[in-house]
């Protein structure tokens, strides 16, 4: 399948910021999300980045360091809008399973488009709060209740328990 040449916009996170954790916070805290338009062709085949190049990659690096994660707001754009647009008759609340990508700017970028978090832990939910997303947005599904549980429910954490 071929695509055309296109401008991606990219988040560029790097990777103290996308796995920090508390004792990671001071040194995470320093990198802030950066984004870039970099020209990225997108005639790569199937099994290949749809939106980086060699070049537009080294860009990346230059741009933010290595490693570097690099995401294409267009394709998450494209995601989320084909998720909310879904039809459904009584009412539908788009989720974002955290536990596929936790990083911060990405559950920025959804919470922005009003879809809302799934987290797997009370660990993800206190990064989710962390990246600002409003308590009543979080669902928490999770085999093991974390110990400030009836905390997340008083602040208004949705549970999925079945």
């Amino acid at each position: 399948m071929r695509f055309s040449t296109a401008i991606a916009t990219l988040a560029l996170v790097s990777t103290a910021q996308a796995f920090s954790t508390p004792a990671l916070s001071n040194a995470a805290s320093r990198f802030a999300p950066l984004q870039a338009t970099v020209e990225a062709s997108t005639s790569a085949p199937a099994d290949t980045s749809v939106f980086l190049t060699a070049e537009s990659a080294k860009a990346c690096t230059d741009l933010a360091g290595s490693p570097v994660f690099a995401y294409s707001l267009e394709k998450l754009r494209d995601s989320a809008d084909a998720c909310l647009a879904f039809p459904n008759a009584y009412g539908l609340t788009v989720r974002y399973a955290m536990k596929a990508c936790p990083n911060s700017a990405i559950l920025k970028f959804f919470s922005s488009k009003g879809i809302h978090i799934d987290a797997s832990s009370g660990f993800e939910v206190k990064r989710a709060m962390d990246a600002g997303i409003p308590a009543e947005n979080i669902s928490l599904s999770t085999q093991e209740l974390p110990e400030n549980f009836a905390d997340l429910i008083k602040m208004g954490v949705k549970i999925n328990a079945w």
